[in-house]
């Protein structure tokens, strides 16, 4: 019987796939940006949200490793790991990229 409960536990875990979570703020100059349509691509798979009034979000996918992250209309690279990943970004007005603060 213990060795079935063994069997059944490694089965479930192989099954279970890595998730990755990504969070941060949006903010020009010192003004948080509320609403602003965000979405995470890892792995093939996707995730879309948006920022709160505050200009938080917060993005999981189950994925992990080198993934894009496209804020508005423009695109930055993100790193997602075991632990959630902190990207605060200055989101300028115009047609410049994307900088992290």
């Amino acid at each position: 019987m213990l060795r079935g409960l063994v069997a059944l536990v490694a089965v479930l875990a192989s099954g279970t796939a890595a998730a990755g979570a990504l969070y941060g703020s949006l903010k020009r100059g010192e003004q948080p940006l509320p609403a602003v349509p965000l979405k995470l691509i890892c792995g093939g798979q996707s995730v879309s949200g948006e920022s709160d009034a505050q200009g938080n979000y917060r993005l999981a996918i189950p994925g992990m490793g080198r993934c894009a992250l496209t804020v508005g209309d423009k695109a930055v690279a993100v790193v997602l790991g075991d632990d959630a990943a902190r990207y605060d970004f200055e989101v300028p007005a115009d047609a410049a990229p994307l900088r992290r603060r």
